[in-house]
């Protein structure tokens, strides 16, 4: 199959920001200054084209509606990357043997507030907070949005806990930031005291381009400030950022002192310069989130209208509590297409590190190769793209890494370990066998690593899992949810707001006071109504928590 050819597999699209196209075409029109001697200025049109032209195989269902409305296109499908399952048919494996572990599930979203339009609603992709038994769920949340998009529209939903995750309440969105709109893509991260801090993309009205964003809870996470704008937020530039991750922990050279550091990727064209680059930004607060200060792990240089290019996935960063040394994670997309034949493709996991709070970074340390993980599908319609973002864990001096891969034909899980703070790695198979695994997050505490991850079942079923190591190398898994879920229809979608095959790219896991607390999007509820009179599977947000009593 041709690279230039759109396939099932993983697709960078969360839920929220495959609408950025309704502010963009807002700047849409008009050439641009070039300093680039002797060619002609080019035009916003001109660099959307070529984006599609070139980049659009590996861009987000955000960046493909983006450019598409950019060049007077008003819709565009999100090409699909990595392996595409049969045709007609749901790739099945053998039975898992996993018992459950009779964990509480709880859903955590209010269905009944998703009645427009006419509950044609998503809720998934899920981020944690933990305080105590005060716990905070951040997720997508299609609810208060319409396929047109006005001032209002909110997609950064959350909820919260007081009883250490027996009940939520829905509290529908953090606030927009005055002439921006939230859209969703959320992580969370637990400060000093009550602090907590919600990460987000967020569109600027006017220019269009895709910002990201931190809110602040000073109250456990009840009630959030509107987002600060955290990346370049330069209405004279193209600049899109894309699948944001926050962390808080320990300032280098302080015992006490804590910071906050947000990671995503982007891609920016600047107009004046006529240069382009996609990065690794890296945003700092050292002041509890008042102020924010930018810098990258990472540039790569391309040409806008060329083949060859590079870009990031899926930034992680964490914080070694031991001294504060910083680690950003990501996915490094590699193109070498200099005639636009088609090129090769090289896709590795690699670590950037800092040990000055996040001011500069060493150079890149390559984890390993990563082969495209493979789409699953349930039924006709119901096909579930993955990725391969990575996460991070961390016992005594040793990091660990994880991701799902496609290199077995199926989705399984590679853990790679590194004794050395990230210099070197060993990689091994965290699961293996006739299943698919897909979305693993790891977490870490005196017991060892928690695994979290769908597991695709022999009848197209879904369950959560958690698997347990003490040191990574051997595994012990029980499925988390009480009752196996089907799919849902994502192609094409139920939901006008969001990209096809799209049902979640992460979930949350969190260990905190011996205890693994899980968030995840499940489709095990149905709902019914005018339009889906025989019921429909409703994506809604569960929760459990295992571990000690």
């Amino acid at each position: 199959m041709s690279e230039h050819t759109p396939r099932w597999g993983r697709v960078i699209t969360p839920l929220a920001v495959c609408t950025l196209a309704a502010g963009v075409v807002a700047t849409a029109g008009g050439a641009m200054s070039s300093a680039a001697p002797g060619k002609p200025p080019l035009t916003r049109e001109q660099v959307a084209q070529s984006l599609l032209d070139h980049h659009a195989r590996f861009g987000t269902g955000a960046q493909v509606l983006a450019w598409n409305r950019v060049v007077g296109k008003r819709a565009g499908t999100s090409p699909l990357i990595g392996g595409e399952p049969a045709a007609g048919a749901a790739r099945r494996g053998a039975p898992s043997p996993m018992a459950r572990s009779g964990a509480l599930n709880v859903r955590v979203n209010d269905p009944s507030t998703d009645t427009e339009p006419l509950d044609q609603t998503t809720q998934n992709e899920t981020a944690l907070a933990v305080s105590g038994r005060d716990l905070v769920v951040g997720y997508n949340d299609s609810h208060q949005a319409t396929p047109f998009f006005t001032a209002a529209v909110d997609l950064s939903g959350y909820a919260t806990s007081s009883d250490g995750g027996r009940s939520f309440r829905d509290r529908g969105t953090i606030p927009n930031l005055q002439g921006y709109l939230n859209v969703g893509d959320p992580w969370l991260a637990s400060g000093a005291g009550r602090d907590v801090y919600y990460s987000t993309l967020a569109i600027d009205g006017e220019s269009g381009n895709l910002e990201v964003g931190v809110a602040k809870s000073s109250d456990g996470g009840r009630t959030f400030a509107a987002p600060t704008i955290v990346s370049p937020n330069d209405p004279t530039a193209f600049y899109s950022g894309d699948k944001e991750a926050i962390t808080s922990g320990r300032a280098p050279g302080h015992s006490t002192g804590q910071v906050q550091y947000v990671a995503w990727d982007d891609f920016s064209f600047d107009f004046t310069a006529g240069t382009a680059n996609a990065g690794l930004p890296v945003a700092r607060s050292a002041d509890g989130g008042a102020s924010w200060q930018l810098s990258y792990a990472d540039r790569i240089a391309q040409d806008p209208l060329g083949c060859s290019f590079g870009q990031f996935l899926g930034a992680q960063p964490h914080i070694d509590p031991a001294d504060g040394t910083l680690t950003v994670f990501a996915e490094r997309i590699a193109v070498n297409d200099p005639d636009c034949t088609g090129g090769t493709l090289a896709i590795t996991q690699v670590v950037y590190t800092s040990t000055d709070g996040g001011l500069t970074f060493g150079p890149a340390v390559t984890i390993a190769p990563v082969t495209p993980s493979v789409a699953l599908r349930f039924a006709k319609g119901q096909i579930m793209r993955t990725a391969e973002f990575p996460t991070v864990a961390q016992i005594g001096s040793t990091l660990y890494a994880a991701w799902n891969d496609g290199s077995a034909g199926k989705d399984h899980i590679k853990i790679a370990t590194s004794t050395d703070r990230g210099r070197t790695w060993n990689v091994t198979d965290a699961t293996t066998g006739d299943a698919d695994e897909v979305q693993p997050q790891l977490s870490a505490d005196e017991k060892g690593l928690h695994l979290a991850y769908y597991v695709r079942n022999a009848d197209a079923t879904l369950d959560l899992a958690l698997a347990h190591s003490p040191d990574g190398t051997a595994w012990t898994a029980r499925k988390v949810t009480t009752r196996s879920f089907p799919g849902v229809d994502t192609a094409p979608q139920f939901d006008p707001i969001i990209a096809a095959g799209y049902m979640g790219d992460y979930v949350a896991n969190v260990s905190s006071g011996g205890r693994q607390y899980l968030a995840w999007g499940d489709n095990r509820d149905v709902v019914r109504n005018v339009l889906w009179p025989n019921g429909r599977q409703d994506p809604n947000v569960y929760f459990a928590v295992t571990g000690r009593d």
